[in-house]
This record gives C-alpha cells, sequence and structure tokens, in this order.
C-alpha cells in the first residue's frame, strides 16, 4: 500500500526495509523515547515483523523527496470494536520540528477514522517525553490514565474528536500545501503488491474496507479482492 498526500509518502513495510527501521530504532535517542528501550537484534527484528505484517497492523515508512525519514503506524486494529492504537517516530533530525510529523499524522488519522471507519484511536507516550505528549494534545489526544510501572501515559481521540479539531488543522495545513481534502481512495496505490499478498493482507477485510480497496484495484486493472 501507498498512500500520496501533501507531498508526503506513506508506503507499507516491508520485509526489504526492517534492517533500515531497525538500525534507526535502535539509536540512543530514538530508544530513549519508547516504552521497550532494549537493543532490538536481527532476528527479534524479524520475529516482530511476521507478526505485524498483516491486515490489522498498518506500518508506514514515511517518505519526503524520496528518503525515508521515519514511520508511522495504526496497529492492534480491532474491527469490532473499531478502534486501533498510533505511533510515530521521526529519524531524520531535520524534520523534528517541521510540519511533516503533524501531515503524517493526519494522514494516518484520516485513514483510521474516514477509511476504515474507525471510532476511536489510542496512543501510549512516556511520561517522560513532553515534546511527544505535546504534539499529540496538539492533534487533539487526550489523556486517560497514566501506567505506573511501565512508565507511559495512555491517551485518546474519538472520531468526532478528530472530525471537530481537524476543520482549523485542515485550513493551516492548506497554507502549506494548497490541499484542504480530507484523505480518499484516489490517494492509494497498490501497485508493486502482488495478488497473492493482497489476498494475505486485505482478503478478510471487512466488505466495507473492502469495497474502497477494489476501487482503487478497479483503477489499476487488478484482480479485485472477493
Amino acid at each position: 500500500m501507498i498512500i500520496d498526500k501533501y507531498n508526503i509518502r506513506l508506503s507499507r513495510l516491508t520485509q526489504n526495509d526492517i534492517e533500515l527501521v531497525r538500525a534507526k530504532r535502535n539509536s540512543l535517542e530514538i530508544r530513549e523515547q519508547m516504552i521497550y528501550q532494549k537493543h532490538i537484534d536481527e532476528d527479534a527484528q524479524l520475529k516482530w515483523f511476521n507478526s505485524i505484517d498483516n491486515m490489522f497492523n498498518l506500518y508506514m515508512l514515511i517518505e519526503v523527496n524520496g528518503a525515508k525519514i521515519g514511520l508511522i503506524n495504526g496497529k492492534n486494529s480491532d474491527f469490532k470494536k473499531m478502534e486501533s492504537e498510533g505511533g510515530i517516530f521521526i529519524w531524520d533530525i531535520k524534520y523534528h520540528d517541521s510540519i511533516i510529523p503533524v501531515l503524517a499524522s493526519v494522514i494516518m488519522l484520516d485513514y483510521n477514522f474516514l477509511i476504515c471507519e474507525f471510532k476511536k484511536s489510542y496512543i501510549k507516550i512516556l511520561n517522560s517525553n513532553k515534546k511527544a505528549i505535546n504534539f499529540n494534545k496538539q492533534i487533539g489526544y487526550e489523556f486517560l490514565s497514566t501506567n505506573v510501572k511501565s512508565g507511559y501515559n495512555l491517551y485518546s481521540i474519538s472520531k468526532q474528536k478528530y472530525l471537530n479539531k481537524i476543520k482549523l488543522l485542515r485550513k493551516a495545513i492548506a497554507k502549506l500545501t494548497d490541499d484542504y481534502s480530507e484523505l480518499g481512495v484516489q490517494n492509494f496505490s497498490f501497485r508493486g503488491v502482488s495478488d497473492e499478498n493482497m489476498q494475505r493482507l486485505y482478503g478478510k477485510a471487512p466488505n466495507y474496507l473492502k469495497h474502497k480497496i477494489n476501487l482503487v484495484l478497479k483503477n489499476e486493472n487488478r484482480t479485485i479482492l472477493e
């Protein structure tokens, strides 16, 4: 899956890039902001990838001007409760204080709430990571609870809260990108994904989501999902 919007490309993580992600994730400046802070070896990384390479987890590389600068995700998606958990880290420091993390987060939240039609999104942030806490509060996440043992706060944002919050944010984004539109199927591509992988990753998706995927596949003259 590829999503192109705001001059950013989000591309679904494949096994080809897990060593890049592992190297960046193991760096001290990234690791100290994570709940899990142990060094990750090759075997653990591959085991992790195999556990998330499915329809319930979407990890996307963030690409700007052809360079891979970070990773964003919607994981542990529950299509019965209609909710998911988010996360993001940017390893290219020149983008830390840029608009890019906001734009990538808006794309993913649009995906969660408008494409997957989820009702709620959660995020876990270390208590000490004040920058990430402030960033997510600006997007609209609200504090829920603290996990004292693991040292993180749990935040959530509902679909309705997001839809209300995003109205003003889209106006600000439009001034910078000339794009006021919400995410739609026109921003998606599955080129490069085999029919076998399409079936494996999305074949058991809910019918409403499968319908949206098939609109993209039909436009690409691909085999649609049954």
